[in-house]
């Protein structure tokens, strides 16, 4: 596409046209000279009047005549100088920098103006210092036009790069948002299908007063499930702010705390809901960021869904382990005789969940998940600053 000039652009290709001009009248010239001269001229203010429209076919027709400025103005140099070379240099510069013109095209424009004052030379003999002036005027701005074409592919392959950074950041926040909902879903669904199993049992052996116990139980669950998801929701609609990702990144001794309490609640939670689970501790807390923290809580989270779902009735051993420079929470269950009696959901998303957010950390860390004699066991480990 033809740039667009601006107002100043405009006033002084006027000026230079004017200026170009009187000099052109103000010595004896050449007839055929002279004609060659005014055509430039010409041609230079209908290429910029022109490139104001905003039409293809006005654009076709800009380059044509800029063409025409190169042309005439190359071949009246040797008689009237400079005067008919500045149409001819300004406009091999603005048609080389069209990125609607291939290279090649813009290379052959450039080398065809420069043929074009030799062989005007040729024709009209002229100095030697002369010649090489006006070979070095068009040159010039056909350089300055592949500089100002470089710089155009430049700033466009920029802006391609940051829609795709925007592009990426939007689909990583849609994956973090579906881990998440994955999660929380599959933790509260899960815990409700046995609390409402419970209560049904209990119903039926006539103790209401557990079965609403039960009930309670489940909609504390529920409520829960639904913060969750709200929070994760406007978390991923929040606008981000410049720095606010150096600040989450930040190490923050209080993390593990709210780890040590958020990890508490998933146990109590588990063992609300009828599960078994022995929860240990070891080593001395270390600060860790905001997303270490949670992808230790998701991942504890998703393994008692999956114990509940998988292997229910199955007793848990939990353990948290600090380490110099590492953390390690493993989940080890047995592996039941017979697969559960109601079928499950498509499996894979929750480990893959886990995986993806520890290989997000920006120190790194792994995840491990299968059998190990006789037990299904889930490790997911953690690099510390």
């Amino acid at each position: 596409m033809t740039p667009h000039p601006t107002a100043f652009g405009a006033a002084l290709t006027v000026f230079g046209a004017a200026l170009c001009t009187w000099g052109l009248f103000s010595a004896p010239r050449p007839m055929w000279a002279l004609v060659l001269a005014l055509l430039a001229l010409a041609a230079w203010l209908v290429r910029t009047a022109l490139v104001f429209v905003q039409r293809s076919a006005a654009a076709r027709t800009a380059r044509v005549a800029a063409l025409c400025a190169i042309g005439a103005g190359a071949l009246a140099g040797t008689s009237t100088g400079a005067n008919s070379l500045i149409p001819a240099a300004v406009c091999a510069m603005v048609l080389v920098a069209d990125q609607a013109v291939s290279v090649v095209a813009a290379a052959v424009t450039a080398c065809g103006g420069v043929a074009l004052v030799a062989a005007g030379a040729v024709l009209w003999p002229t100095s030697v210092s002369a010649l090489a002036g006006m070979v070095a005027a068009v040159l010039v701005g056909a350089l300055a036009g592949f500089s100002r074409r470089q710089g155009a592919q430049a700033r466009r392959r920029e802006a391609l790069l940051a829609e795709r950074e925007r592009a990426l950041r939007e689909e990583a926040g849609r994956n973090a948002l579906a881990r998440d909902l994955h999660d929380v879903l599959a933790h509260t669904l899960g815990g409700l299908v046995v609390q409402l199993d419970a209560a049904e049992a209990l119903l039926e052996a006539g103790d209401a007063s557990s079965a609403h116990r039960r009930v309670a139980s489940a909609r504390e669950l529920a409520a829960s499930g639904l913060g969750e998801a709200r929070r994760a929701v406007a978390a991923l609609r929040r606008p981000r702010q410049p720095g606010v990702e150096a600040e989450a990144a930040d190490r923050d001794p209080v993390a593990s705390i709210v780890l040590d309490r958020r990890l508490d609640e998933l146990v109590d939670m588990h063992r609300a809901l009828g599960g078994e689970i022995a929860w240990e501790r070891s080593g001395d807390p270390a600060p860790l960021d905001r997303a270490q923290a949670d992808a230790l809580h998701r991942a504890l989270q998703e393994a008692l869904s999956n114990v509940r779902r998988h292997a229910p009735g199955c007793a848990v051993t939990a353990r948290l382990a600090w380490r110099p420079g590492v953390v390690r929470l493993s989940i080890e269950n047995p592996l039941p005789s017979s697969p559960p009696p109601t079928p499950s959901a498509a499996p894979g998303f929750g480990l893959r969940g886990m995986r993806e957010r520890v290989d997000a950390l920006a120190l790194g860390g792994t995840v491990t998940a299968g059998p190990e004699a006789g037990s299904f066991v889930v490790t997911v480990e953690e690099v510390l600053a």
